[in-house]
Parts: C-alpha cells; structure tokens; sequence
C-alpha cells in the first residue's frame, strides 16, 4: 500500500496502456486494419472489378502503414500476455506471503500448547 501512494501520476497512467493494449477492443481494432489496409488492398489489386474499390492513398496514410500495424497488433499481444504473467505471479506472492504467515501462527499456537502440557503435572 506505501509502494501505491509514493508513485507518481504518470506512473499510474503508464500501467494503464499494456492492459489498454492488451484488451480484445484493441487487437480487433489492430486485426481489422490488418486486414482491410493489407488483404483487402491486396485483394482490390489482384482481382481486376475490385479496382474501383482500393483504399485510397489517403486513408492508407491516416490508418496507418502496414509495418505499424503488425507491430501494434505484436505489441498487444505481448502485452497482454505480460499483464497476464505479472498478476498471476503478484497473485502467487500473496498466496505465499498468507500462508507463509498462516505457517507461522501454526507453529506460534504449537509451542504455546507444548509449554502448556510441559508444565501439566505428571501422573
């Protein structure tokens, strides 16, 4: 919790882009410019009656090139994939931290009950 409130703002808002990343919004969005500015163009130029229908030039370069958009839909996938890995093993540390301490307790009541029948009187 003191870790939390001595990070900055821009901290906070930096964890939130792998996560905005990794949503399935934006790998659908990453997979449908893919597919219309790549396969659809590609498509538009080998079949002849398609022609008429090529994006434009202009709405290539405000989409995005072909290079950005693999490499946004990459970025995605692999932050998506350590988001997942860094709340799993965050998960993993307080399961351990809880039963470490759940251990620690036991082993607390244990040596209390062993002074108690040490000092029982012997029959």
């Amino acid at each position: 919790m003191a870790e939390e409130k001595k990070r900055g703002w821009l901290d906070r808002a930096l964890e939130v882009i792998p996560r905005a990343m990794a949503s399935r919004l934006s790998v659908f969005i990453f997979l449908f410019l893919f597919a219309y500015l790549v396969i659809y163009t590609l498509l538009c130029i080998i079949v002849p009656g398609l022609d008429a229908y090529t994006p434009g030039d202009d709405i290539q370069v405000v989409l995005g090139n072909y290079t950005n958009i693999l490499s946004a839909l990459g970025a995605s996938i692999a932050a998506g994939s350590g988001v997942a890995i860094h709340s799993k093993v965050k998960d993993l540390h307080k399961r351990h931290d809880h039963l470490r301490d759940s251990m620690t307790d036991l082993h607390a009541k244990i040596d209390r009950l062993q002074k108690k029948l040490d000092n029982l009187p012997s029959k």
